[in-house]
């Protein structure tokens, strides 16, 4: 599959580019992704280089994961990262220090979301390590409904799954099947 663009009020979710590598590499410094994000650590221009320019390419023409970058409308600027794993249905974000809490991650997943209920992925899956308070809130503003505790899906770096929160958005709106659970703070 192609890269497919998405467009909200404020933002324009595209692939990522060359040209994305060292701000990704000077935002993937910030010690609150390395204890957030599995991201290689420490995060070295070749990480961005490689997850830029082999992988997300890789992965798009194989259908296995999109991976947008997140910017501005009008601005090549890279603010973060929204990418969905197609596997395990798991939708995961993170943003450059300088642009969180203006609103934007919420209004990314959301358009995400959006875009992949329409694609037929009727359930998304959202976890992130147990005290990622910031991820939680962009999961419950977007509408995910919190199932949670239980080790991670996917493998950290140190090849634990450490103890996360887990939530799913389902495209329907379906009622759960068990009562929902309040969000973790």
């Amino acid at each position: 599959m192609q890269p497919v663009v998405l467009t909200t009020e404020r933002l324009t979710l595209v692939a990522l580019t060359d040209a994305d590598v060292d701000v990704m590499t000077s935002y993937c410094q910030d010690t609150v992704l390395k204890d957030a994000v599995p991201v290689p650590w420490p995060y070295e221009r070749e990480h961005a280089d490689g997850f830029i320019n082999e992988l997300a390419p890789q992965w798009w023409a194989e259908s296995s994961e999109f991976t947008w970058a997140i910017r501005r409308s009008g601005d090549p600027l890279l603010l973060g990262v929204v990418g969905f794993n197609v596997k395990s249905s798991a939708l995961g974000y993170w943003l450059g220090a300088p642009h969180r809490g203006k609103g934007f991650m919420p209004e990314a997943v959301a358009a995400a979301a959006k875009w992949l209920h329409s694609m037929g992925h009727a359930e998304l899956h959202w976890e992130a390590v147990v005290g990622n308070a910031a991820s939680a809130r962009v999961a419950e503003k977007v509408g995910f409904e919190y199932t949670g505790t239980a080790p991670a899906l996917g493998q950290f770096r140190d090849e634990t799954h450490p103890l996360c929160w887990h939530a799913r958005l389902t495209a329907d709106n379906a009622e759960p099947a068990h009562a929902a659970l309040p969000w973790p703070t």
